[in-house]
C-alpha cells in the first residue's frame, strides 16, 4: 500500500497553508489577494497525481526545508554524501547552453545542477557575490538559495501564486548583510 493513502491525505489536509493569488496577474505588485487553494486544479496537492517531472508539486514543511538547506552549506549536518552535494552544485549542461523556461526563454549565465539552477555568471538582477549559488523557486512563492562560497542561504515561503518579485530585493539585502558581518 502506498504511503499516500486517501486516509492519510485527509488527515493532513488541515495542515496545508492557505494559497493566494494576486489581484492582477499582469501586475503582481498591485494590492489585493484572493484565496486560490484549488489552483492549478481542484484538489491540487490533496491527492496523489502523476507528474511529468520532479520539478512540480513539492509539499514540505519549513523545518524540513531548513534542515535540507543547512545540510548543503559548508559545515552543515550531512544528510547526503559529499560527492552527491558536489554533483548537485556542478553545472550539468554543456558549455554555452543555459537553463531555459518556456515563459522566460534562455537565462544567460544560469546553469543547472542536480538540485536546481546555478548562477555561473551573475546578471544585473543577481548580487555579484551570488556566483556559484544554487537556487530554485516554486509556483507558490517558494524561493530558496544556497551560496557555499558566501556560506549563506535563504528561504522564502510566500504561499502566493507567482509574482514574487520581492525575492530579488530580499536576496540583495541578505547578501549585503552577510558582507557587512564579514
Amino acid at each position: 500500500m502506498a504511503w499516500w493513502t486517501q486516509d492519510l491525505w485527509c488527515q493532513r489536509r488541515n495542515r496545508l497553508v492557505a494559497y493566494y493569488a494576486g489581484a492582477d496577474p499582469v501586475n503582481p505588485m498591485k494590492p489585493g489577494l484572493t484565496r486560490a487553494d484549488d489552483s492549478p486544479y481542484p484538489g491540487a496537492y490533496l491527492r496523489p497525481f502523476p507528474r511529468q517531472n520532479g520539478g512540480a508539486g513539492l509539499v514540505s514543511t519549513l523545518p524540513d526545508m531548513v534542515a535540507l538547506i543547512r545540510s548543503l552549506l559548508p559545515g552543515g549536518q550531512m544528510l547526503l554524501k559529499p560527492e552527491t552535494i558536489e554533483l548537485m552544485m556542478t553545472n550539468q549542461l554543456p558549455e554555452g547552453v543555459w537553463i531555459r523556461f518556456a515563459a522566460y526563454g534562455e537565462l544567460k549565465g544560469k546553469g543547472y545542477g542536480l538540485a536546481g539552477a546555478l548562477i555561473l555568471e551573475p546578471s544585473a538582477f543577481d548580487h555579484q557575490d551570488a556566483r556559484g549559488e544554487l537556487f530554485w523557486g516554486g509556483r507558490a512563492g517558494t524561493q530558496w538559495w544556497i551560496s557555499p562560497r558566501m556560506n549563506t542561504a535563504g528561504l522564502i515561503l510566500a504561499q502566493r501564486d507567482m509574482g514574487h518579485l520581492f525575492v530579488v530585493e530580499f536576496k540583495r539585502l541578505a547578501y549585503e548583510a552577510v558582507k557587512r558581518k564579514n
